[in-house]
């Protein structure tokens, strides 16, 4: 399969959604909907960029998998290794915070 056919959908995908994504964080911060001087903003603007850059990361390692430069079974152990430090860190991190 071409770069232009695999690659270049992802490019869009992510630039295109990210700009937009940055855009919209940049907007709610101005506005004052997000104010970074409170804890439990932060968490979630940490959350909210940790997702865009997991879905990232699980789209890139099932387009390789799809494209055989990975196998399924590589790309599934890779997944479910993220996926564990992904919990770990969020229920370590966030988790067990004291409730406001």
């Amino acid at each position: 399969m071409s770069f232009s056919h695999a690659w270049l959908p992802y490019i869009y995908l992510y630039a295109v959604g990210g700009s937009l994504f940055i855009i919209g964080i940049i907007i709610t911060i101005k506005s004052g909907s997000l104010d970074l001087k409170r804890a439990h903003h932060r968490v979630w603007l940490t959350v909210l960029i940790f997702g865009l850059i997991w879905f990232m990361v699980m789209h890139v390692l099932w387009n390789l998998a799809a494209l055989e430069i990975l196998t399924l079974k590589t790309s599934a152990i890779i997944w479910t290794i993220f996926m564990v430090v992904s919990l770990g860190i969020g229920y370590f991190k966030f988790g067990r915070q004291e409730k406001i």
